[in-house]
């Protein structure tokens, strides 16, 4: 498989999920409606953040361990929420989201929920997804531009080969590097 095969399968996988953001968006948009909840109980203890503190950001050897669905230096937690709905009834659910590790997350953010089955929510709305969609279309845009023609060239994009240091020069740090390459001297 070469380089052009895996770029073309990047860009249909950038494209799925693309189409899968926007439709999340657009189904969030038209039918979902956002609510203020306020945690009941918390899914992220006090011995936790202490131990993810400590941990200095490694999850092996803490409590909570490695989870798939934490990112870079943040924790999945699913807490109870309890929330009004638009017609007034008071509902709790679960909902799961990711805070910062070691810090103490918002007793009070903002929910999406389906107002046909009030216990379906999420705390990440339309405009998430609507970013997320524009970001792959980003990597999508970029990948055509310049990755397939790097594949079939082999060389870099001139920009990218401006920033890049020759064995002439000593090492210089991005902004150097980049002040390099936009100056007009």
């Amino acid at each position: 498989m070469t380089a052009l095969d895996l770029l073309t399968l990047a860009i249909a996988a950038l494209m799925l999920g693309t189409c899968w953001c926007v439709w999340r968006a657009a189904t969030l948009f038209a039918r979902w409606r956002p609510a203020v909840a306020t945690v009941m109980r918390g899914g992220y203890s006090e011995a936790e953040r202490l131990d993810d503190l400590l941990s200095m950001g490694a999850s092996l050897g803490t409590r909570r361990g490695w989870d798939w669905r934490d990112g870079e230096g943040k924790r999945w937690i699913e807490d109870e929420v309890a929330f009004e709905a638009e017609n007034g009834r008071s509902c709790r659910a679960i909902v799961g989201r990711q805070v910062t590790r070691a810090w103490k997350p918002s007793s009070v953010f903002r929910i999406w929920y389906d107002p046909a089955d009030p216990g379906r929510v999420t705390a990440y709305g339309p405009w998430y997804w609507s970013l997320m969609a524009a970001m792959s279309l980003g990597f999508v845009a970029a990948i055509a531009v310049w990755g397939l023609d790097w594949a079939r060239t082999g060389a870099p994009p001139p920009w990218l080969a401006a920033l890049a240091d020759t064995p002439s020069d000593p090492p210089r740090t991005l902004w150097e590097r980049v002040d390099q390459a936009v100056s007009h001297k």
